[in-house]
């Protein structure tokens, strides 16, 4: 995996929207879902090897959710600092723990494959575009990418927890 690829595939999908490339944006939307995936793998032909699954389906999902995003960049928030702002966004006596927000987080941290993650992503990821919240995706590809490893894995988890729980993303900003 090339270093910057993430973000450079990011920027790309960003500036193709604003290019309102339509065709390119539409054909990429699709790989949101298994069904019609297929239709984006020659979009995703450029930046991955398609016939590697956790290459296409993890640079499908973000390229996807990327596509539908309200924002014109790249946002600065992990997926626990994102899930963290929307619920805190509720209102000011909501309980963390008890949100819908900690459930989300909770069935993403019981993922155990990569595979698994991004099938739950999938409505996360919508749900997250329609509050229009921050979230990096160039973050999140890098993520999805060494998620195959257990030890980047269990990092990866522990680090979504601390930035939901803990709010240590918004003093790192």
């Amino acid at each position: 995996m090339a270093d910057g690829k993430e973000k450079a595939f990011v920027s790309w999908v960003l500036r193709q929207k604003r290019d309102e490339n339509k065709g390119l944006i539409s054909r990429l939307r699709k790989a949101e879902s298994p069904a019609t995936e297929f239709q984006a793998w020659e979009v995703l032909a450029r930046w991955v090897d398609i016939e590697k699954p956790w290459e296409r389906e993890a640079y499908g999902l973000i390229g996807a959710s990327v596509s539908r995003t309200g924002k014109e960049h790249d946002g600065s928030l992990s997926l626990g600092g994102a899930l963290r702002a929307v619920a805190l966004g509720k209102g000011k006596n909501i309980d963390l723990q008890d949100s819908s927000e900690a459930l989300r987080l909770r069935r993403v941290v019981a993922c155990t494959s990569q595979r698994e993650l991004v099938d739950i992503l999938r409505p996360i990821l919508r749900y997250l575009n329609s509050k229009d919240v921050a979230l990096s995706y160039e973050r999140l590809l890098k993520e999805l990418m060494t998620f195959h490893f257990e030890d980047a894995q269990e990092r990866t988890k522990a680090r979504w927890i601390k930035d939901f729980y803990t709010g240590a993303e918004e003093v790192r900003s």
